[in-house]
């Protein structure tokens, strides 16, 4: 045991050296964007790490990781409804020069997400990011229906605070947007049951030197067999990310590992090894470009 004083001092201590942020993660769907998706970018004519520049630019496009595999740069996207992601691929992503294919992969259902260990960019240091909550006015859009109600005005103030430092005392919230403590209280409480935000500390793996985020592509024997391997990968501690997806593969599983050696004993060991897995298709982040932590799936 240890005494009050000594994990005050010890969590003051690791804030301030970046390794730790204890934060608000909000729910995609909360913040306004109904559909997420992992996208593999293939570059030709320029470096990835300027492309992967570029992408990092786009609000809608929350993380973004050079990559060795068959893809160039992966990247995590997402958009507002079907319309909005057209644009977005059409307009946006396949213009930018030096991209030459977009490999999108939609997740229709996350079966596990754990932001806690994540490269700080310079998100909740002090300004939120453009693109951080969806454009369409509060509630969901006209004649759009979503399974979480969207965050209103004071809602999204309150989580533009707690993202940068959830530790927040509610008075300070309250006179920052000039709405009662009750309020803030109520609201905080609210979004956390219904399951709108998390708060959390996330670890800085960027200060770990033999950590790469390591994205794994499963494909399944059968196509009613996705769920059950899906739910199988879940309960992999290793995993960070479970998800099913449709487009390029079945299931996409998200993990840290120290090199390329790690992942093959990982995937040999505890991902082919599960009933169902036909094959696995991988690609190691070797350069992370963004990474937005406050944006998330959350699940159970």
């Amino acid at each position: 045991a240890i005494t009050e004083a000594t994990v005050r001092s010890r969590v003051r201590r690791l804030e301030e050296s970046n390794t730790m942020r204890v934060v608000a993660v909000t729910d995609i769907e909360a913040a306004g964007y109904g559909l997420l998706l992992a996208i593999g970018v293939q570059v030709d004519g320029r470096s990835p790490d300027a492309v992967a520049h570029d992408l990092a630019e786009i609000p809608e496009v929350f993380s973004v990781n050079v990559v060795v595999g068959a893809q160039d740069i992966e990247i995590l996207v997402v958009a507002e409804h079907q319309q909005a992601l057209y644009a977005l691929m059409t307009n946006r992503l396949a213009r930018l020069p030096g991209v030459r294919r977009l490999t999108p992969a939609l997740a229709v259902d996350v079966l596990k997400n754990q932001p806690d260990w994540v490269p700080f960019y310079g998100v909740g240091d002090g300004a939120t990011a453009p693109g951080f909550f969806a454009t369409a006015a509060d509630g969901a859009a006209a004649g759009e229906t979503t399974a979480r109600r969207r965050l209103d005005a004071t809602d999204r103030g309150i989580v533009d605070l707690l993202s940068r430092d959830a530790r927040l005392s509610n008075r300070h919230i309250a006179t920052e947007l000039g709405v009662t403590e009750g309020t803030v209280r109520t609201r905080i409480r609210r979004m956390e049951d219904s399951k709108q935000i998390r708060l959390t500390a996330v670890t800085n793996i960027d200060l770990f030197g033999d950590a790469s985020l390591a994205y794994i592509f499963v494909e399944v024997e059968r196509s009613d067999l996705t769920r059950t391997v899906a739910e199988a990968l879940s309960q992999v501690r290793e995993l960070g990310f479970v998800g099913v997806l449709l487009g390029r593969s079945d299931i996409l599983g998200i993990t840290m590992v120290r090199n390329t050696e790690h992942l093959a004993e990982f995937i040999h060991s505890r991902i082919s090894a599960i009933p169902g897995v036909r094959r696995t298709e991988s690609t190691l982040g070797v350069n992370f470009i963004k990474h937005d932590y406050r944006m998330a799936r959350i699940v159970d």
